[in-house]
Protein backbone atom coordinates (compact mmCIF):
# COMPACT_ATOMS: atom_id res chain seq x y z
CA UNK A 1 0.00 0.00 0.00
CA UNK A 2 2.01 2.97 -1.28
CA UNK A 3 -0.34 5.75 -0.24
CA UNK A 4 -0.88 6.27 3.51
CA UNK A 5 -4.33 7.59 2.67
CA UNK A 6 -5.04 4.36 0.80
CA UNK A 7 -4.01 2.38 3.85
CA UNK A 8 -6.34 4.42 6.06
CA UNK A 9 -9.28 3.94 3.70
CA UNK A 10 -8.58 0.21 3.50
CA UNK A 11 -8.45 -0.17 7.27
CA UNK A 12 -11.60 1.85 7.92
CA UNK A 13 -13.38 -0.13 5.22
CA UNK A 14 -12.39 -3.40 6.87
CA UNK A 15 -13.64 -2.11 10.22
CA UNK A 16 -17.00 -1.22 8.67
CA UNK A 17 -17.31 -4.64 7.04
CA UNK A 18 -16.48 -6.41 10.30
CA UNK A 19 -18.46 -4.24 12.72
CA UNK A 20 -20.97 -2.16 10.73
CA UNK A 21 -23.63 -4.83 10.98
CA UNK A 22 -23.73 -4.23 14.74
CA UNK A 23 -25.59 -0.95 14.13
CA UNK A 24 -28.75 -3.06 13.85
CA UNK A 25 -28.17 -4.73 17.21
CA UNK A 26 -30.00 -3.86 20.39
CA UNK A 27 -28.89 -4.36 23.99
CA UNK A 28 -27.90 -7.92 24.84
CA UNK A 29 -26.55 -9.84 27.83
CA UNK A 30 -24.59 -7.55 30.21
CA UNK A 31 -25.87 -4.50 28.31
CA UNK A 32 -29.17 -4.98 30.13
CA UNK A 33 -27.99 -4.55 33.77
CA UNK A 34 -25.11 -2.19 32.93
CA UNK A 35 -26.96 0.16 30.56
CA UNK A 36 -30.64 -0.55 30.00
CA UNK A 37 -31.63 -1.08 33.65
CA UNK A 38 -28.88 0.95 35.31
CA UNK A 39 -30.08 4.27 36.72
CA UNK A 40 -26.44 5.25 37.31
CA UNK A 41 -26.00 5.87 33.58
CA UNK A 42 -29.47 7.34 32.98
CA UNK A 43 -28.56 10.56 34.78
CA UNK A 44 -25.62 12.57 33.45
CA UNK A 45 -23.14 13.32 36.25
CA UNK A 46 -19.59 14.71 36.39
CA UNK A 47 -16.89 12.06 35.80
CA UNK A 48 -15.69 12.12 39.42
CA UNK A 49 -19.11 10.83 40.52
CA UNK A 50 -18.54 7.60 38.56
CA UNK A 51 -15.04 7.36 40.06
CA UNK A 52 -16.77 6.75 43.41
CA UNK A 53 -18.96 3.89 42.18
CA UNK A 54 -18.65 0.24 41.25
CA UNK A 55 -18.99 -0.60 37.57
CA UNK A 56 -21.87 -2.92 38.36
CA UNK A 57 -25.03 -1.51 39.92
CA UNK A 58 -25.22 -2.29 43.66
CA UNK A 59 -28.06 -4.78 43.24
CA UNK A 60 -25.83 -6.93 41.00
CA UNK A 61 -23.10 -7.15 43.66
CA UNK A 62 -20.42 -6.46 41.05
CA UNK A 63 -16.75 -6.14 41.83
CA UNK A 64 -15.33 -4.13 38.92
CA UNK A 65 -14.13 -0.54 38.67
CA UNK A 66 -14.46 1.19 35.27
CA UNK A 67 -15.43 4.83 35.84
CA UNK A 68 -14.28 6.08 32.43
CA UNK A 69 -16.40 3.50 30.64
CA UNK A 70 -19.48 4.17 32.76
CA UNK A 71 -19.14 7.92 32.26
CA UNK A 72 -19.16 7.41 28.51
CA UNK A 73 -22.22 5.18 28.77
CA UNK A 74 -23.94 8.06 30.57
CA UNK A 75 -22.90 10.47 27.81
CA UNK A 76 -24.28 8.15 25.15
CA UNK A 77 -27.52 7.67 27.05
CA UNK A 78 -27.95 11.44 27.41
CA UNK A 79 -27.33 11.96 23.68
CA UNK A 80 -29.43 9.05 22.43
CA UNK A 81 -32.19 8.76 25.00
CA UNK A 82 -31.28 5.09 25.22
CA UNK A 83 -31.29 4.31 21.48
CA UNK A 84 -28.99 1.26 21.00
CA UNK A 85 -27.75 2.29 17.56
CA UNK A 86 -25.96 5.33 19.02
CA UNK A 87 -24.05 3.10 21.43
CA UNK A 88 -23.14 0.73 18.63
CA UNK A 89 -22.03 3.63 16.44
CA UNK A 90 -19.62 4.70 19.18
CA UNK A 91 -18.32 1.12 19.35
CA UNK A 92 -17.67 1.14 15.59
CA UNK A 93 -15.85 4.47 15.88
CA UNK A 94 -13.75 3.18 18.78
CA UNK A 95 -12.88 0.03 16.83
CA UNK A 96 -11.69 2.20 13.94
CA UNK A 97 -9.63 4.32 16.34
CA UNK A 98 -7.97 1.26 17.89
CA UNK A 99 -7.26 -0.17 14.43
CA UNK A 100 -5.56 3.04 13.34
CA UNK A 101 -3.59 3.08 16.60
CA UNK A 102 -2.38 -0.46 15.83
CA UNK A 103 -1.38 0.78 12.37
CA UNK A 104 0.56 3.67 13.91
CA UNK A 105 2.30 1.33 16.36
CA UNK A 106 3.12 -1.04 13.51
CA UNK A 107 4.77 1.74 11.52
CA UNK A 108 7.13 2.28 14.44
CA UNK A 109 8.10 -1.40 14.49
CA UNK A 110 8.16 -2.72 10.93
CA UNK A 111 7.92 -1.74 7.26
CA UNK A 112 4.70 -0.16 6.03
CA UNK A 113 3.44 -3.41 4.47
CA UNK A 114 3.75 -5.19 7.80
CA UNK A 115 1.99 -2.35 9.65
CA UNK A 116 -0.93 -2.43 7.19
CA UNK A 117 -1.15 -6.22 7.50
CA UNK A 118 -1.14 -6.08 11.31
CA UNK A 119 -3.86 -3.41 11.45
CA UNK A 120 -5.94 -5.16 8.78
CA UNK A 121 -5.77 -8.47 10.66
CA UNK A 122 -6.75 -6.63 13.81
CA UNK A 123 -9.69 -4.91 12.10
CA UNK A 124 -11.26 -8.21 11.01
CA UNK A 125 -10.27 -10.54 13.87
CA UNK A 126 -13.37 -12.64 14.68
CA UNK A 127 -12.52 -12.93 18.38
CA UNK A 128 -13.28 -9.20 18.61
CA UNK A 129 -16.98 -9.59 17.85
CA UNK A 130 -17.93 -10.04 21.48
CA UNK A 131 -16.28 -6.69 22.27
CA UNK A 132 -17.55 -4.85 19.19
CA UNK A 133 -21.05 -6.34 18.94
CA UNK A 134 -21.95 -6.01 22.62
CA UNK A 135 -22.08 -2.43 23.94
CA UNK A 136 -20.36 -3.21 27.24
CA UNK A 137 -17.38 -4.26 25.12
CA UNK A 138 -16.55 -0.57 24.95
CA UNK A 139 -14.55 -1.21 28.13
CA UNK A 140 -12.19 -3.36 26.05
CA UNK A 141 -12.12 -0.83 23.21
CA UNK A 142 -11.23 2.14 25.42
CA UNK A 143 -8.67 0.16 27.41
CA UNK A 144 -6.94 -1.15 24.29
CA UNK A 145 -7.00 2.26 22.62
CA UNK A 146 -5.21 3.85 25.58
CA UNK A 147 -2.75 0.94 25.85
CA UNK A 148 -1.78 0.94 22.16
CA UNK A 149 -1.61 4.74 22.17
CA UNK A 150 0.70 4.52 25.17
CA UNK A 151 3.06 2.14 23.36
CA UNK A 152 3.02 4.40 20.29
CA UNK A 153 3.72 7.55 22.32
CA UNK A 154 6.53 5.79 24.16
CA UNK A 155 8.23 4.60 20.98
CA UNK A 156 7.95 7.98 19.29
CA UNK A 157 9.32 9.83 22.30
CA UNK A 158 12.02 7.30 23.10
CA UNK A 159 13.50 7.50 19.64
CA UNK A 160 14.34 11.09 20.50
CA UNK A 161 16.40 9.95 23.50
CA UNK A 162 15.51 10.68 27.13
CA UNK A 163 11.80 10.90 27.87
CA UNK A 164 10.88 14.43 28.88
CA UNK A 165 8.08 15.70 31.14
CA UNK A 166 5.55 15.93 28.30
CA UNK A 167 5.66 12.25 27.23
CA UNK A 168 6.11 11.17 30.85
CA UNK A 169 2.89 12.76 32.10
CA UNK A 170 1.04 11.80 28.93
CA UNK A 171 1.92 8.18 29.64
CA UNK A 172 0.86 8.54 33.27
CA UNK A 173 -2.52 9.86 32.13
CA UNK A 174 -2.88 6.94 29.70
CA UNK A 175 -2.15 4.47 32.52
CA UNK A 176 -5.00 5.99 34.56
CA UNK A 177 -7.39 6.06 31.59
CA UNK A 178 -6.58 2.47 30.58
CA UNK A 179 -7.13 1.22 34.15
CA UNK A 180 -10.29 3.30 34.53
CA UNK A 181 -11.66 1.73 31.34
CA UNK A 182 -11.05 -1.87 32.34
CA UNK A 183 -8.90 -3.69 34.88
CA UNK A 184 -6.54 -5.16 32.26
CA UNK A 185 -5.31 -1.65 31.52
CA UNK A 186 -3.11 -1.76 34.60
CA UNK A 187 -0.61 -3.83 32.55
CA UNK A 188 0.29 -0.79 30.42
CA UNK A 189 3.51 -0.02 32.36
CA UNK A 190 4.56 -3.63 31.77
CA UNK A 191 3.87 -3.30 28.05
CA UNK A 192 5.98 -0.15 27.97
CA UNK A 193 8.75 -2.06 29.71
CA UNK A 194 8.66 -4.63 26.91
CA UNK A 195 8.76 -1.85 24.34
CA UNK A 196 11.84 -0.41 26.04
CA UNK A 197 13.72 -3.70 26.29
CA UNK A 198 12.88 -5.02 22.83
CA UNK A 199 12.70 -1.75 20.95
CA UNK A 200 16.07 -0.53 22.19
CA UNK A 201 18.03 -3.70 23.03
CA UNK A 202 21.61 -2.42 22.75
CA UNK A 203 21.50 0.41 25.28
CA UNK A 204 23.67 -0.21 28.39
CA UNK A 205 21.68 -0.62 31.60
CA UNK A 206 23.18 2.42 33.27
CA UNK A 207 22.29 4.66 30.33
CA UNK A 208 18.86 3.05 30.11
CA UNK A 209 18.05 3.73 33.75
CA UNK A 210 19.21 7.30 33.43
CA UNK A 211 17.00 7.83 30.37
CA UNK A 212 13.78 6.08 31.43
CA UNK A 213 14.06 5.50 35.18
CA UNK A 214 12.19 8.68 36.16
CA UNK A 215 9.40 7.88 33.71
CA UNK A 216 8.89 4.35 35.00
CA UNK A 217 9.03 5.66 38.55
CA UNK A 218 6.16 8.01 37.74
CA UNK A 219 4.24 5.21 36.02
CA UNK A 220 4.72 2.88 39.00
CA UNK A 221 3.54 5.56 41.41
CA UNK A 222 0.56 6.29 39.15
CA UNK A 223 -0.41 2.62 39.06
CA UNK A 224 -0.14 2.29 42.84
CA UNK A 225 -2.26 5.41 43.40
CA UNK A 226 -4.87 4.09 40.98
CA UNK A 227 -5.05 0.76 42.83
CA UNK A 228 -5.38 2.60 46.15
CA UNK A 229 -8.29 4.56 44.69
CA UNK A 230 -9.92 1.37 43.46
CA UNK A 231 -9.50 -0.21 46.89
CA UNK A 232 -11.05 2.84 48.55
CA UNK A 233 -14.17 2.44 46.40
CA UNK A 234 -14.56 -1.36 46.23
CA UNK A 235 -12.74 -2.51 49.34
CA UNK A 236 -10.56 -5.02 47.48
CA UNK A 237 -8.13 -5.39 44.59
CA UNK A 238 -9.33 -8.76 43.30
CA UNK A 239 -11.66 -9.75 40.53
CA UNK A 240 -14.64 -11.01 42.50
CA UNK A 241 -15.91 -14.54 43.19
CA UNK A 242 -14.26 -17.41 41.32
CA UNK A 243 -15.67 -18.76 38.09
CA UNK A 244 -17.54 -22.05 38.05
CA UNK A 245 -14.93 -24.78 38.15
CA UNK A 246 -12.49 -22.76 40.27
CA UNK A 247 -14.45 -22.68 43.53
CA UNK A 248 -12.32 -23.25 46.61
CA UNK A 249 -9.03 -23.52 44.70
CA UNK A 250 -5.83 -21.73 45.60
CA UNK A 251 -3.23 -20.32 43.23
CA UNK A 252 -1.75 -23.68 42.22
CA UNK A 253 -5.16 -25.29 41.87
CA UNK A 254 -6.39 -22.51 39.62
CA UNK A 255 -3.22 -22.72 37.56
CA UNK A 256 -3.80 -26.44 37.10
CA UNK A 257 -7.33 -25.87 35.81
CA UNK A 258 -6.31 -22.98 33.55
CA UNK A 259 -3.24 -24.61 31.95
CA UNK A 260 -5.30 -26.75 29.52
CA UNK A 261 -7.17 -23.60 28.50
CA UNK A 262 -3.95 -22.21 27.00
CA UNK A 263 -4.90 -24.35 24.00
CA UNK A 264 -8.18 -22.44 23.67
CA UNK A 265 -6.48 -19.05 24.04
CA UNK A 266 -4.08 -20.00 21.26
CA UNK A 267 -6.90 -21.21 19.04
CA UNK A 268 -8.96 -18.08 19.59
CA UNK A 269 -6.02 -15.84 18.78
CA UNK A 270 -4.85 -17.77 15.72
CA UNK A 271 -7.90 -19.46 14.19
CA UNK A 272 -11.16 -18.37 15.90
CA UNK A 273 -13.66 -20.07 13.64
CA UNK A 274 -15.63 -21.65 16.53
CA UNK A 275 -16.82 -18.88 18.86
CA UNK A 276 -18.99 -18.88 21.96
CA UNK A 277 -20.34 -16.30 24.39
CA UNK A 278 -19.85 -18.74 27.30
CA UNK A 279 -17.05 -21.09 28.33
CA UNK A 280 -18.07 -23.12 31.37
CA UNK A 281 -18.02 -26.60 32.95
CA UNK A 282 -18.16 -29.38 32.15
CA UNK A 283 -16.91 -28.45 28.68
CA UNK A 284 -14.27 -26.10 30.15
CA UNK A 285 -12.67 -26.07 33.58
CA UNK A 286 -13.70 -28.07 36.60
CA UNK A 287 -11.20 -30.84 35.95
CA UNK A 288 -7.64 -30.90 34.62
CA UNK A 289 -7.16 -32.85 31.40
CA UNK A 290 -3.58 -34.14 31.49
CA UNK A 291 -3.11 -34.39 27.68
CA UNK A 292 -4.52 -30.92 27.13
CA UNK A 293 -2.52 -29.57 30.08
CA UNK A 294 0.64 -30.95 28.48
CA UNK A 295 -0.28 -29.32 25.17
CA UNK A 296 -1.07 -26.06 26.92
CA UNK A 297 2.25 -26.20 28.75
CA UNK A 298 4.06 -26.91 25.49
CA UNK A 299 2.39 -23.91 23.82
CA UNK A 300 3.36 -21.64 26.70
CA UNK A 301 6.94 -22.97 26.68
CA UNK A 302 7.18 -22.55 22.90
CA UNK A 303 5.97 -18.95 23.18
CA UNK A 304 8.58 -18.20 25.85
CA UNK A 305 11.33 -19.88 23.83
CA UNK A 306 10.22 -18.12 20.65
CA UNK A 307 10.24 -14.76 22.38
CA UNK A 308 13.72 -15.33 23.78
CA UNK A 309 15.08 -16.58 20.44
CA UNK A 310 13.61 -13.70 18.44
CA UNK A 311 14.50 -10.90 20.85
CA UNK A 312 17.52 -9.89 18.70
CA UNK A 313 16.62 -11.47 15.36
CA UNK A 314 13.04 -10.13 15.14
CA UNK A 315 12.33 -8.00 18.21
CA UNK A 316 8.82 -7.06 17.08
CA UNK A 317 7.96 -10.78 17.08
CA UNK A 318 9.28 -11.06 20.63
CA UNK A 319 7.32 -7.94 21.55
CA UNK A 320 4.13 -9.46 20.15
CA UNK A 321 4.59 -12.69 22.10
CA UNK A 322 5.38 -10.83 25.30
CA UNK A 323 2.39 -8.54 24.72
CA UNK A 324 0.08 -11.57 24.51
CA UNK A 325 1.40 -12.99 27.77
CA UNK A 326 1.13 -9.73 29.71
CA UNK A 327 -2.36 -8.98 28.38
CA UNK A 328 -3.69 -12.43 29.27
CA UNK A 329 -2.09 -12.72 32.70
CA UNK A 330 -4.59 -10.50 34.60
CA UNK A 331 -7.52 -12.57 33.27
CA UNK A 332 -5.78 -15.93 33.63
CA UNK A 333 -7.29 -16.60 37.10
CA UNK A 334 -3.83 -17.53 38.40
CA UNK A 335 -2.99 -14.54 40.59
CA UNK A 336 -6.63 -13.96 41.58
CA UNK A 337 -10.02 -15.23 40.34
CA UNK A 338 -11.83 -13.07 37.80
CA UNK A 339 -15.30 -14.65 37.67
CA UNK A 340 -14.81 -16.12 34.17
CA UNK A 341 -12.76 -18.99 32.77
CA UNK A 342 -12.46 -17.62 29.25
CA UNK A 343 -14.19 -14.69 27.61
CA UNK A 344 -13.47 -13.74 24.02
CA UNK A 345 -13.69 -10.03 24.83
CA UNK A 346 -10.72 -10.32 27.21
CA UNK A 347 -8.49 -11.26 24.25
CA UNK A 348 -9.02 -7.90 22.53
CA UNK A 349 -5.82 -6.41 23.98
CA UNK A 350 -3.87 -9.66 23.61
CA UNK A 351 -4.78 -9.87 19.92
CA UNK A 352 -2.66 -6.76 19.27
CA UNK A 353 0.39 -8.87 20.06
CA UNK A 354 -0.98 -11.71 17.98
CA UNK A 355 -1.38 -9.64 14.82
CA UNK A 356 2.10 -8.16 15.27
CA UNK A 357 3.55 -11.68 15.26
CA UNK A 358 1.47 -12.96 12.33
CA UNK A 359 2.06 -9.89 10.16
CA UNK A 360 5.79 -9.87 10.87
CA UNK A 361 6.16 -13.53 9.98
CA UNK A 362 3.74 -13.43 7.05
CA UNK A 363 5.03 -10.36 5.21
CA UNK A 364 8.78 -10.73 5.52
CA UNK A 365 9.39 -14.21 4.17
CA UNK A 366 7.77 -14.80 0.79
CA UNK A 367 5.01 -13.97 -1.61
CA UNK A 368 3.24 -17.10 -0.33
CA UNK A 369 3.29 -15.72 3.18
CA UNK A 370 1.88 -12.40 2.03
CA UNK A 371 -0.85 -14.22 0.11
CA UNK A 372 -1.67 -16.16 3.25
CA UNK A 373 -2.10 -12.92 5.20
CA UNK A 374 -4.49 -11.64 2.53
CA UNK A 375 -6.51 -14.87 2.76
CA UNK A 376 -6.66 -14.55 6.54
CA UNK A 377 -7.93 -10.99 6.22
CA UNK A 378 -10.70 -12.09 3.88
CA UNK A 379 -11.75 -15.02 6.02
CA UNK A 380 -11.68 -12.91 9.16
CA UNK A 381 -13.86 -10.20 7.62
CA UNK A 382 -16.42 -12.77 6.47
CA UNK A 383 -16.54 -14.51 9.84
CA UNK A 384 -16.79 -11.25 11.79
CA UNK A 385 -19.58 -10.00 9.53
CA UNK A 386 -21.64 -13.15 10.03
CA UNK A 387 -21.00 -13.33 13.79
CA UNK A 388 -22.19 -9.75 14.47
CA UNK A 389 -25.81 -10.82 13.93
CA UNK A 390 -25.59 -13.24 16.87
CA UNK A 391 -25.45 -10.25 19.25
CA UNK A 392 -28.70 -8.72 17.99
CA UNK A 393 -30.51 -9.31 21.31
CA UNK A 394 -30.44 -11.58 24.32
CA UNK A 395 -32.74 -14.27 22.95
CA UNK A 396 -30.77 -14.54 19.70
CA UNK A 397 -27.45 -14.64 21.53
CA UNK A 398 -28.41 -17.24 24.13
CA UNK A 399 -30.14 -19.50 21.62
CA UNK A 400 -26.95 -19.48 19.57
CA UNK A 401 -24.81 -19.99 22.67
CA UNK A 402 -26.35 -23.37 23.47
CA UNK A 403 -25.73 -24.34 19.85
CA UNK A 404 -22.12 -23.13 20.01
CA UNK A 405 -21.46 -24.84 23.34
CA UNK A 406 -24.04 -27.56 24.09
CA UNK A 407 -21.87 -29.11 26.81
CA UNK A 408 -21.43 -25.99 28.93
CA UNK A 409 -23.98 -25.34 31.65
CA UNK A 410 -23.79 -21.57 31.63
CA UNK A 411 -25.29 -21.09 28.18
CA UNK A 412 -28.48 -22.81 29.35
CA UNK A 413 -28.40 -20.88 32.64
CA UNK A 414 -28.21 -17.43 31.05
CA UNK A 415 -30.82 -18.43 28.45
CA UNK A 416 -33.10 -19.40 31.33
CA UNK A 417 -32.62 -15.98 32.89
CA UNK A 418 -33.44 -14.29 29.60
CA UNK A 419 -36.61 -16.36 29.25
CA UNK A 420 -37.68 -15.35 32.76
CA UNK A 421 -37.15 -11.72 31.77
CA UNK A 422 -39.34 -12.34 28.72
CA UNK A 423 -42.04 -13.97 30.88
CA UNK A 424 -41.58 -17.46 29.42
CA UNK A 425 -41.22 -19.50 32.63
CA UNK A 426 -41.95 -22.91 31.12
CA UNK A 427 -39.07 -22.62 28.68
CA UNK A 428 -36.93 -21.13 31.43
CA UNK A 429 -37.50 -24.20 33.61
CA UNK A 430 -36.30 -26.43 30.77
CA UNK A 431 -33.12 -24.37 30.44
CA UNK A 432 -32.43 -24.43 34.19
CA UNK A 433 -33.06 -28.18 34.28
CA UNK A 434 -30.49 -28.74 31.52
CA UNK A 435 -27.99 -26.43 33.22
CA UNK A 436 -28.39 -28.29 36.51
CA UNK A 437 -27.89 -31.64 34.82
CA UNK A 438 -24.61 -30.47 33.31
CA UNK A 439 -23.12 -28.85 36.41
CA UNK A 440 -24.20 -28.86 40.03
CA UNK A 441 -21.75 -26.36 41.47
CA UNK A 442 -23.56 -23.10 40.73
CA UNK A 443 -26.24 -22.46 43.38
CA UNK A 444 -27.86 -19.70 41.29
CA UNK A 445 -29.19 -22.29 38.84
CA UNK A 446 -31.17 -24.00 41.60
CA UNK A 447 -32.16 -20.78 43.37
CA UNK A 448 -33.76 -19.38 40.24
CA UNK A 449 -35.19 -22.66 38.95
CA UNK A 450 -36.79 -23.46 42.31
CA UNK A 451 -38.10 -19.92 42.65
CA UNK A 452 -40.16 -20.28 39.47
CA UNK A 453 -41.84 -23.36 40.94
CA UNK A 454 -42.26 -21.69 44.31
CA UNK A 455 -43.99 -18.75 42.62
CA UNK A 456 -46.45 -21.24 41.13
CA UNK A 457 -47.19 -22.70 44.59
CA UNK A 458 -45.31 -25.89 43.63
CA UNK A 459 -43.11 -26.06 46.69
CA UNK A 460 -43.17 -29.85 46.80
CA UNK A 461 -41.32 -29.84 43.47
CA UNK A 462 -39.12 -26.88 44.42
CA UNK A 463 -37.80 -28.37 47.67
CA UNK A 464 -35.35 -30.90 46.13
CA UNK A 465 -34.14 -28.19 43.75
CA UNK A 466 -33.45 -25.76 46.59
CA UNK A 467 -31.72 -28.60 48.44
CA UNK A 468 -29.30 -28.89 45.52
CA UNK A 469 -28.66 -25.18 45.77
CA UNK A 470 -27.89 -25.46 49.48
CA UNK A 471 -25.59 -28.39 48.77
CA UNK A 472 -23.72 -26.34 46.16
CA UNK A 473 -23.22 -23.42 48.58
CA UNK A 474 -23.87 -24.43 52.20
CA UNK A 475 -22.95 -20.99 53.56
CA UNK A 476 -25.16 -19.17 51.05
CA UNK A 477 -28.43 -17.71 52.23
CA UNK A 478 -30.66 -17.44 49.15
CA UNK A 479 -31.29 -21.13 48.47
CA UNK A 480 -31.41 -21.89 52.19
CA UNK A 481 -34.02 -19.20 52.92
CA UNK A 482 -36.18 -20.28 49.98
CA UNK A 483 -35.89 -23.91 51.03
CA UNK A 484 -36.94 -22.95 54.57
CA UNK A 485 -40.03 -21.09 53.34
CA UNK A 486 -41.08 -23.95 51.09
CA UNK A 487 -40.69 -26.45 53.91
CA UNK A 488 -42.78 -24.25 56.16
CA UNK A 489 -45.52 -23.89 53.54
CA UNK A 490 -45.55 -27.70 53.15
CA UNK A 491 -45.84 -27.99 56.96
CA UNK A 492 -42.57 -29.91 57.15
CA UNK A 493 -41.63 -28.00 60.28
CA UNK A 494 -39.02 -30.40 61.63
CA UNK A 495 -37.01 -30.23 58.39
CA UNK A 496 -37.44 -26.44 58.27
CA UNK A 497 -36.08 -26.22 61.81
CA UNK A 498 -33.01 -28.26 60.84
CA UNK A 499 -32.37 -26.00 57.83
CA UNK A 500 -32.63 -22.86 59.96
CA UNK A 501 -30.47 -24.26 62.77
CA UNK A 502 -27.71 -25.21 60.36
CA UNK A 503 -27.89 -21.74 58.82
CA UNK A 504 -27.34 -20.18 62.25
CA UNK A 505 -24.50 -22.62 63.00
CA UNK A 506 -22.81 -21.59 59.75
CA UNK A 507 -22.88 -17.95 60.78
CA UNK A 508 -26.07 -16.66 59.13
CA UNK A 509 -27.77 -15.08 62.12
CA UNK A 510 -30.74 -14.02 60.00
CA UNK A 511 -32.00 -17.59 60.31
CA UNK A 512 -32.56 -17.10 64.05
CA UNK A 513 -36.03 -15.74 63.36
CA UNK A 514 -36.80 -18.69 61.10
CA UNK A 515 -35.65 -21.12 63.76
CA UNK A 516 -38.05 -19.49 66.22
CA UNK A 517 -40.90 -19.72 63.69
CA UNK A 518 -40.27 -23.42 63.09
CA UNK A 519 -40.04 -24.14 66.84
CA UNK A 520 -43.32 -22.31 67.45
CA UNK A 521 -45.00 -24.20 64.61
CA UNK A 522 -43.82 -27.51 66.05
CA UNK A 523 -45.05 -26.54 69.51
CA UNK A 524 -48.50 -25.73 68.16
CA UNK A 525 -48.78 -28.99 66.23
CA UNK A 526 -51.18 -31.40 67.94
Amino acid sequence: MKSPHGALFLLIGLVLISTGRSLGNGFAFDDVPIILDNTQVHVMSPPWVYAQQSYWPPKNLGDAYRPWTVWWFAIQWAVSGGAPWVFHLVSVALTAAVTLAVYGLGLELMPAAGAVAAAALFAVHPVHVEATGNVVGQAELWMTLFSVAGAWVYLRARRGGTLGPGPRWTLAALVVLAGASKEQGIVLPGLLGLVELLGFPLIPWRDRLRAVGPTFGVLALTGVCFLIGRYAVLGDLGGGPPAAGLEGLGLLGRAGVMLPLVVDWARLLLWPDALSAQYSPPAYGGTTSLPQALIGGAIAAAALAGGWWSRHRAPHVALGLGWIGLAIFPVSNVLFPTGILIAERTLFLASVGGVLVVSALGTRRSALGRAGVVVLIGLGAARSFSRQAVWRDGATLFAQTIIDQPNGYRGFFVFGRELVRRDQPNLAVAMYRRAGSLYGGDPRVFEEWGQILRGRKQCAEAIPIFERGVSAAPTGTVARSRLFECLMSERRFREALDVARLGVDLGSTEFSAGRARAEAALAERP
